[in-house]
């Protein structure tokens, strides 16, 4: 009797361990496909999107002050840092919106370069914002958080533009208004 109850025990704790082998595999499994979809960007990639966002914030400085020589002479850089960005690491998909986003900065930097109004300055950043926000969203550059800001009060249309802090220094207002806006959500790697 004793036997069969030793028995049982052991045949209860071999049962056991293959179950909970089972969950560890499933478990090591779930962790790989998540590690493959976040590994869908490369590393420097990413690093690279963190460069640009670097040009980005100096930019929104520039126009935040409304200082249309420094905005030019930062959307110059930006512009020709996209031409340097190796695109060739990414998958096709991505490939592709990364060059029409390029694309996009490229042409709006240009106009803001040959700008000559504070107003036009600022249209042209927010088609650059706008092109800097889906970066964010979809290539999760290194070195975030990034904070998604919008002002439902300023001159231009979408309103929105990213920040690498909390404070609020709205790009699309004049200096008394500076402080318009709300942090609308943080986007973190």
């Amino acid at each position: 009797m004793k036997a069969l109850n030793l028995f049982a025990v052991m045949l209860f704790v071999i049962l056991l361990s293959a179950c909970s082998g089972d969950s560890r595999n499933e478990t090591d499994q779930q962790q790989s496909q998540f590690q493959q979809q976040e590994s869908d960007i490369p590393y420097n990639f990413r690093m690279e999107m963190e460069l640009l966002l670097e040009h980005y914030f100096e930019l929104k400085e520039a126009v935040t002050e409304s200082d249309l020589q420094s905005a030019a002479n930062i959307a110059g850089e930006l512009s020709a840092y996209t031409s340097s960005v190796m695109e060739d690491v990414l998958r096709a998909e991505n490939k592709g919106l990364w060059l029409g986003i390029a694309r996009i900065i490229r042409t709006e930097s240009e106009k803001l370069i040959d700008t000559e109004s504070a107003e036009e300055m600022r249209i042209y950043f927010e088609h650059i914002s706008r092109s800097m926000i889906r970066i964010a969203d979809s290539f999760d550059p290194t070195g975030g958080p990034y904070y998604l800001m919008k002002c439902e009060n300023a001159a231009t249309g979408d309103n929105q533009w990213l920040s690498r802090d909390k404070e609020i220094r709205n790009p699309y207002q004049t200096s008394a208004d500076v402080n318009c806006g709300e942090v609308m959500e943080e986007l973190a790697n």
